[in-house]
């Protein structure tokens, strides 16, 4: 079990068994007595119920996110914010559910109590499940990868283990008698794990010293560099791209009953939105015929799976449409290609990408999986960046993993430059490499995150 993992579970059990005890204790302060056992019983389903909707919301809110989970000035905001919107969540599941009781009081001392437990569970009584000791790391790799790991791990106090030093190829070239000399570093840096890029061939030469010590004297925890950097940052390190990467990580082959619930998902997903499109098409012609705009719709040729051709279907948010562009094209860059002020709220609230569900319906799209490029830009794309027709390999989606991991720039939503889009295609083959259900429901979530955050309703992490 990995350390995200375990922590995951002590913070989801911790959440648990406190919405249980505060229960208790709010019952208890309601009678002023210790509850019996028919008490417990006619409020313990109902408020089940209600903790599975207090998950969901904490996890909306951003208390189970990897890297702003332990930042302590942020935590007291985001669990504030989280009850409110809990109260609303428990409001509607008594007033309007049949759920046989109506506890007002007892919510309203459920609330207080709850949330007093969780901020004292958070900010002081989880750091004694979390591991003490600090173990001293070695990293032998290269290049801004390597260096981003280790800013991230020496900077955040949530790893227990710290990078002492970092040797690349410069340093090994550089030392006379370097196998040696990285032994006696082992040695008196007191090194209890190496992290070592063992694909690169600047390492190959004294990877069999560090596995004999490894494996034979256990004098140290060997982990490889591509597989911490992926588990750290839920994406793939681009320098791993190799043939063997692709062979033993990107199966051909088809994920039958994955494929089958995913697609029953996407017809059922599809024809809901599709619904609530219709319902608020009257008021978008509305809109636009008041603007001066008299087309609705638009068309882009983009990029479909395994690199076809699709003619996608969006509601028209700017003066033209420039679908054969081979270069990005931001919201602001053009005068002559602006966006419409009923456009701006439209791409605001993503409601232009409401026609694509007939692609889904097609069966050309899913609600989830890499975002596709105009075609243009995508073939322009392939060119400049290695293997970037590896995303191609599953159907594009509406919403993906880069969109909900990938922060961009000002008030673009798409990368705008090549640099973006490398980071973009580390995240896309993290999703193809790793898809699943469970993958799949964790970026629908995080999409309804990302979706509120651009309305404010969620704490911006600093």
């Amino acid at each position: 079990m990995g350390e995200r993992t375990r922590e995951l579970l002590v913070l989801l059990i911790g959440d648990t068994m406190l919405f249980g005890a505060a229960l208790w204790f709010s019952l208890f302060l309601r009678y002023l007595k210790v509850p019996n056992a028919e008490i417990l019983e006619l409020h313990l389903t109902p408020f089940t119920a209600m903790f599975l909707g207090w998950i969901f919301i904490f996890y909306i809110a951003g208390l189970y996110d990897k890297h702003t989970i332990f930042l302590k000035s942020l935590l007291r905001a985001r669990i504030i914010v989280a009850q409110v919107c809990n109260v609303a969540i428990s409001g509607f599941l008594f007033l309007v559910l049949p759920l046989g009781i109506t506890p007002k009081t007892t919510l309203i001392i459920y609330v207080v109590v709850s949330s007093l437990l969780i901020l004292l569970w958070r900010l002081s009584l989880f750091n004694l499940f979390s591991s003490k000791k600090i173990h001293n790391a070695l990293l032998i790799a290269d290049g801004e990868e390597a260096e981003e790991l280790i800013q991230e791990v020496n900077q955040n106090k949530r790893y227990n283990y710290r990078f002492i030093k970092m040797i690349n190829e410069e340093l090994i070239n550089q030392t006379p008698d370097f196998e040696q000399k990285l032994l006696d570093v082992i040695e008196e840096e007191k090194i209890s794990v190496i992290v070592v890029d063992s694909r690169s061939p600047h390492f190959e030469n004294f990877l069999p010293k560090l596995f004999e010590l490894t494996f034979l004297k256990f004098k140290f925890t060997f982990l490889d560099f591509h597989r911490i950097y992926e588990e750290t940052f839920d994406k793939v390190a681009l320098s791993s791209l190799h043939y063997e990467w692709f062979i033993t990580n990107v199966s051909q082959s088809r994920r039958y009953v994955y494929d089958i619930i995913k697609r029953m998902g996407d017809i059922v997903g599809a024809i809901v939105v599709g619904f609530i499109f219709l319902g608020l098409l009257p008021i978008i012609y509305i809109a636009m015929r008041i603007e001066g705009n008299r087309r609705i719709f638009m068309t882009q040729k983009r990029m479909g799976q395994h690199n076809t051709r699709i003619t996608v279907y969006k509601v028209q948010t700017m003066t033209s449409n420039d679908q054969g562009s081979s270069t990005w094209l931001p919201e602001d860059a053009l005068k002559s290609n602006v966006v419409t002020k009923v456009g701006a709220v439209l791409r605001k609230m993503s409601i232009d990408e409401m026609p694509q569900v007939w692609n889904i319906l097609k069966g050309e799209m899913s609600l989830i999986g890499p975002r596709n490029d105009i075609e243009g830009l995508g073939e322009r794309l392939a060119r400049e960046i290695p293997y970037y027709n590896i995303r191609n390999l599953v159907k594009p989606g509406v919403t993906g993993w880069a969109q909900t991991h990938q922060h961009y720039m000002g008030d673009n939503i798409s990368p705008q430059s090549l640099e973006e889009t490398r980071c973009r295609l580390a995240y896309d083959l993290y999703y193809v490499k790793n898809r699943s259900i469970l993958l799949d429901l964790s970026i629908a979530l995080r999409t309804i995150k990302t979706l509120l955050s651009r309305f404010g309703l969620t704490i911006k992490v600093r």
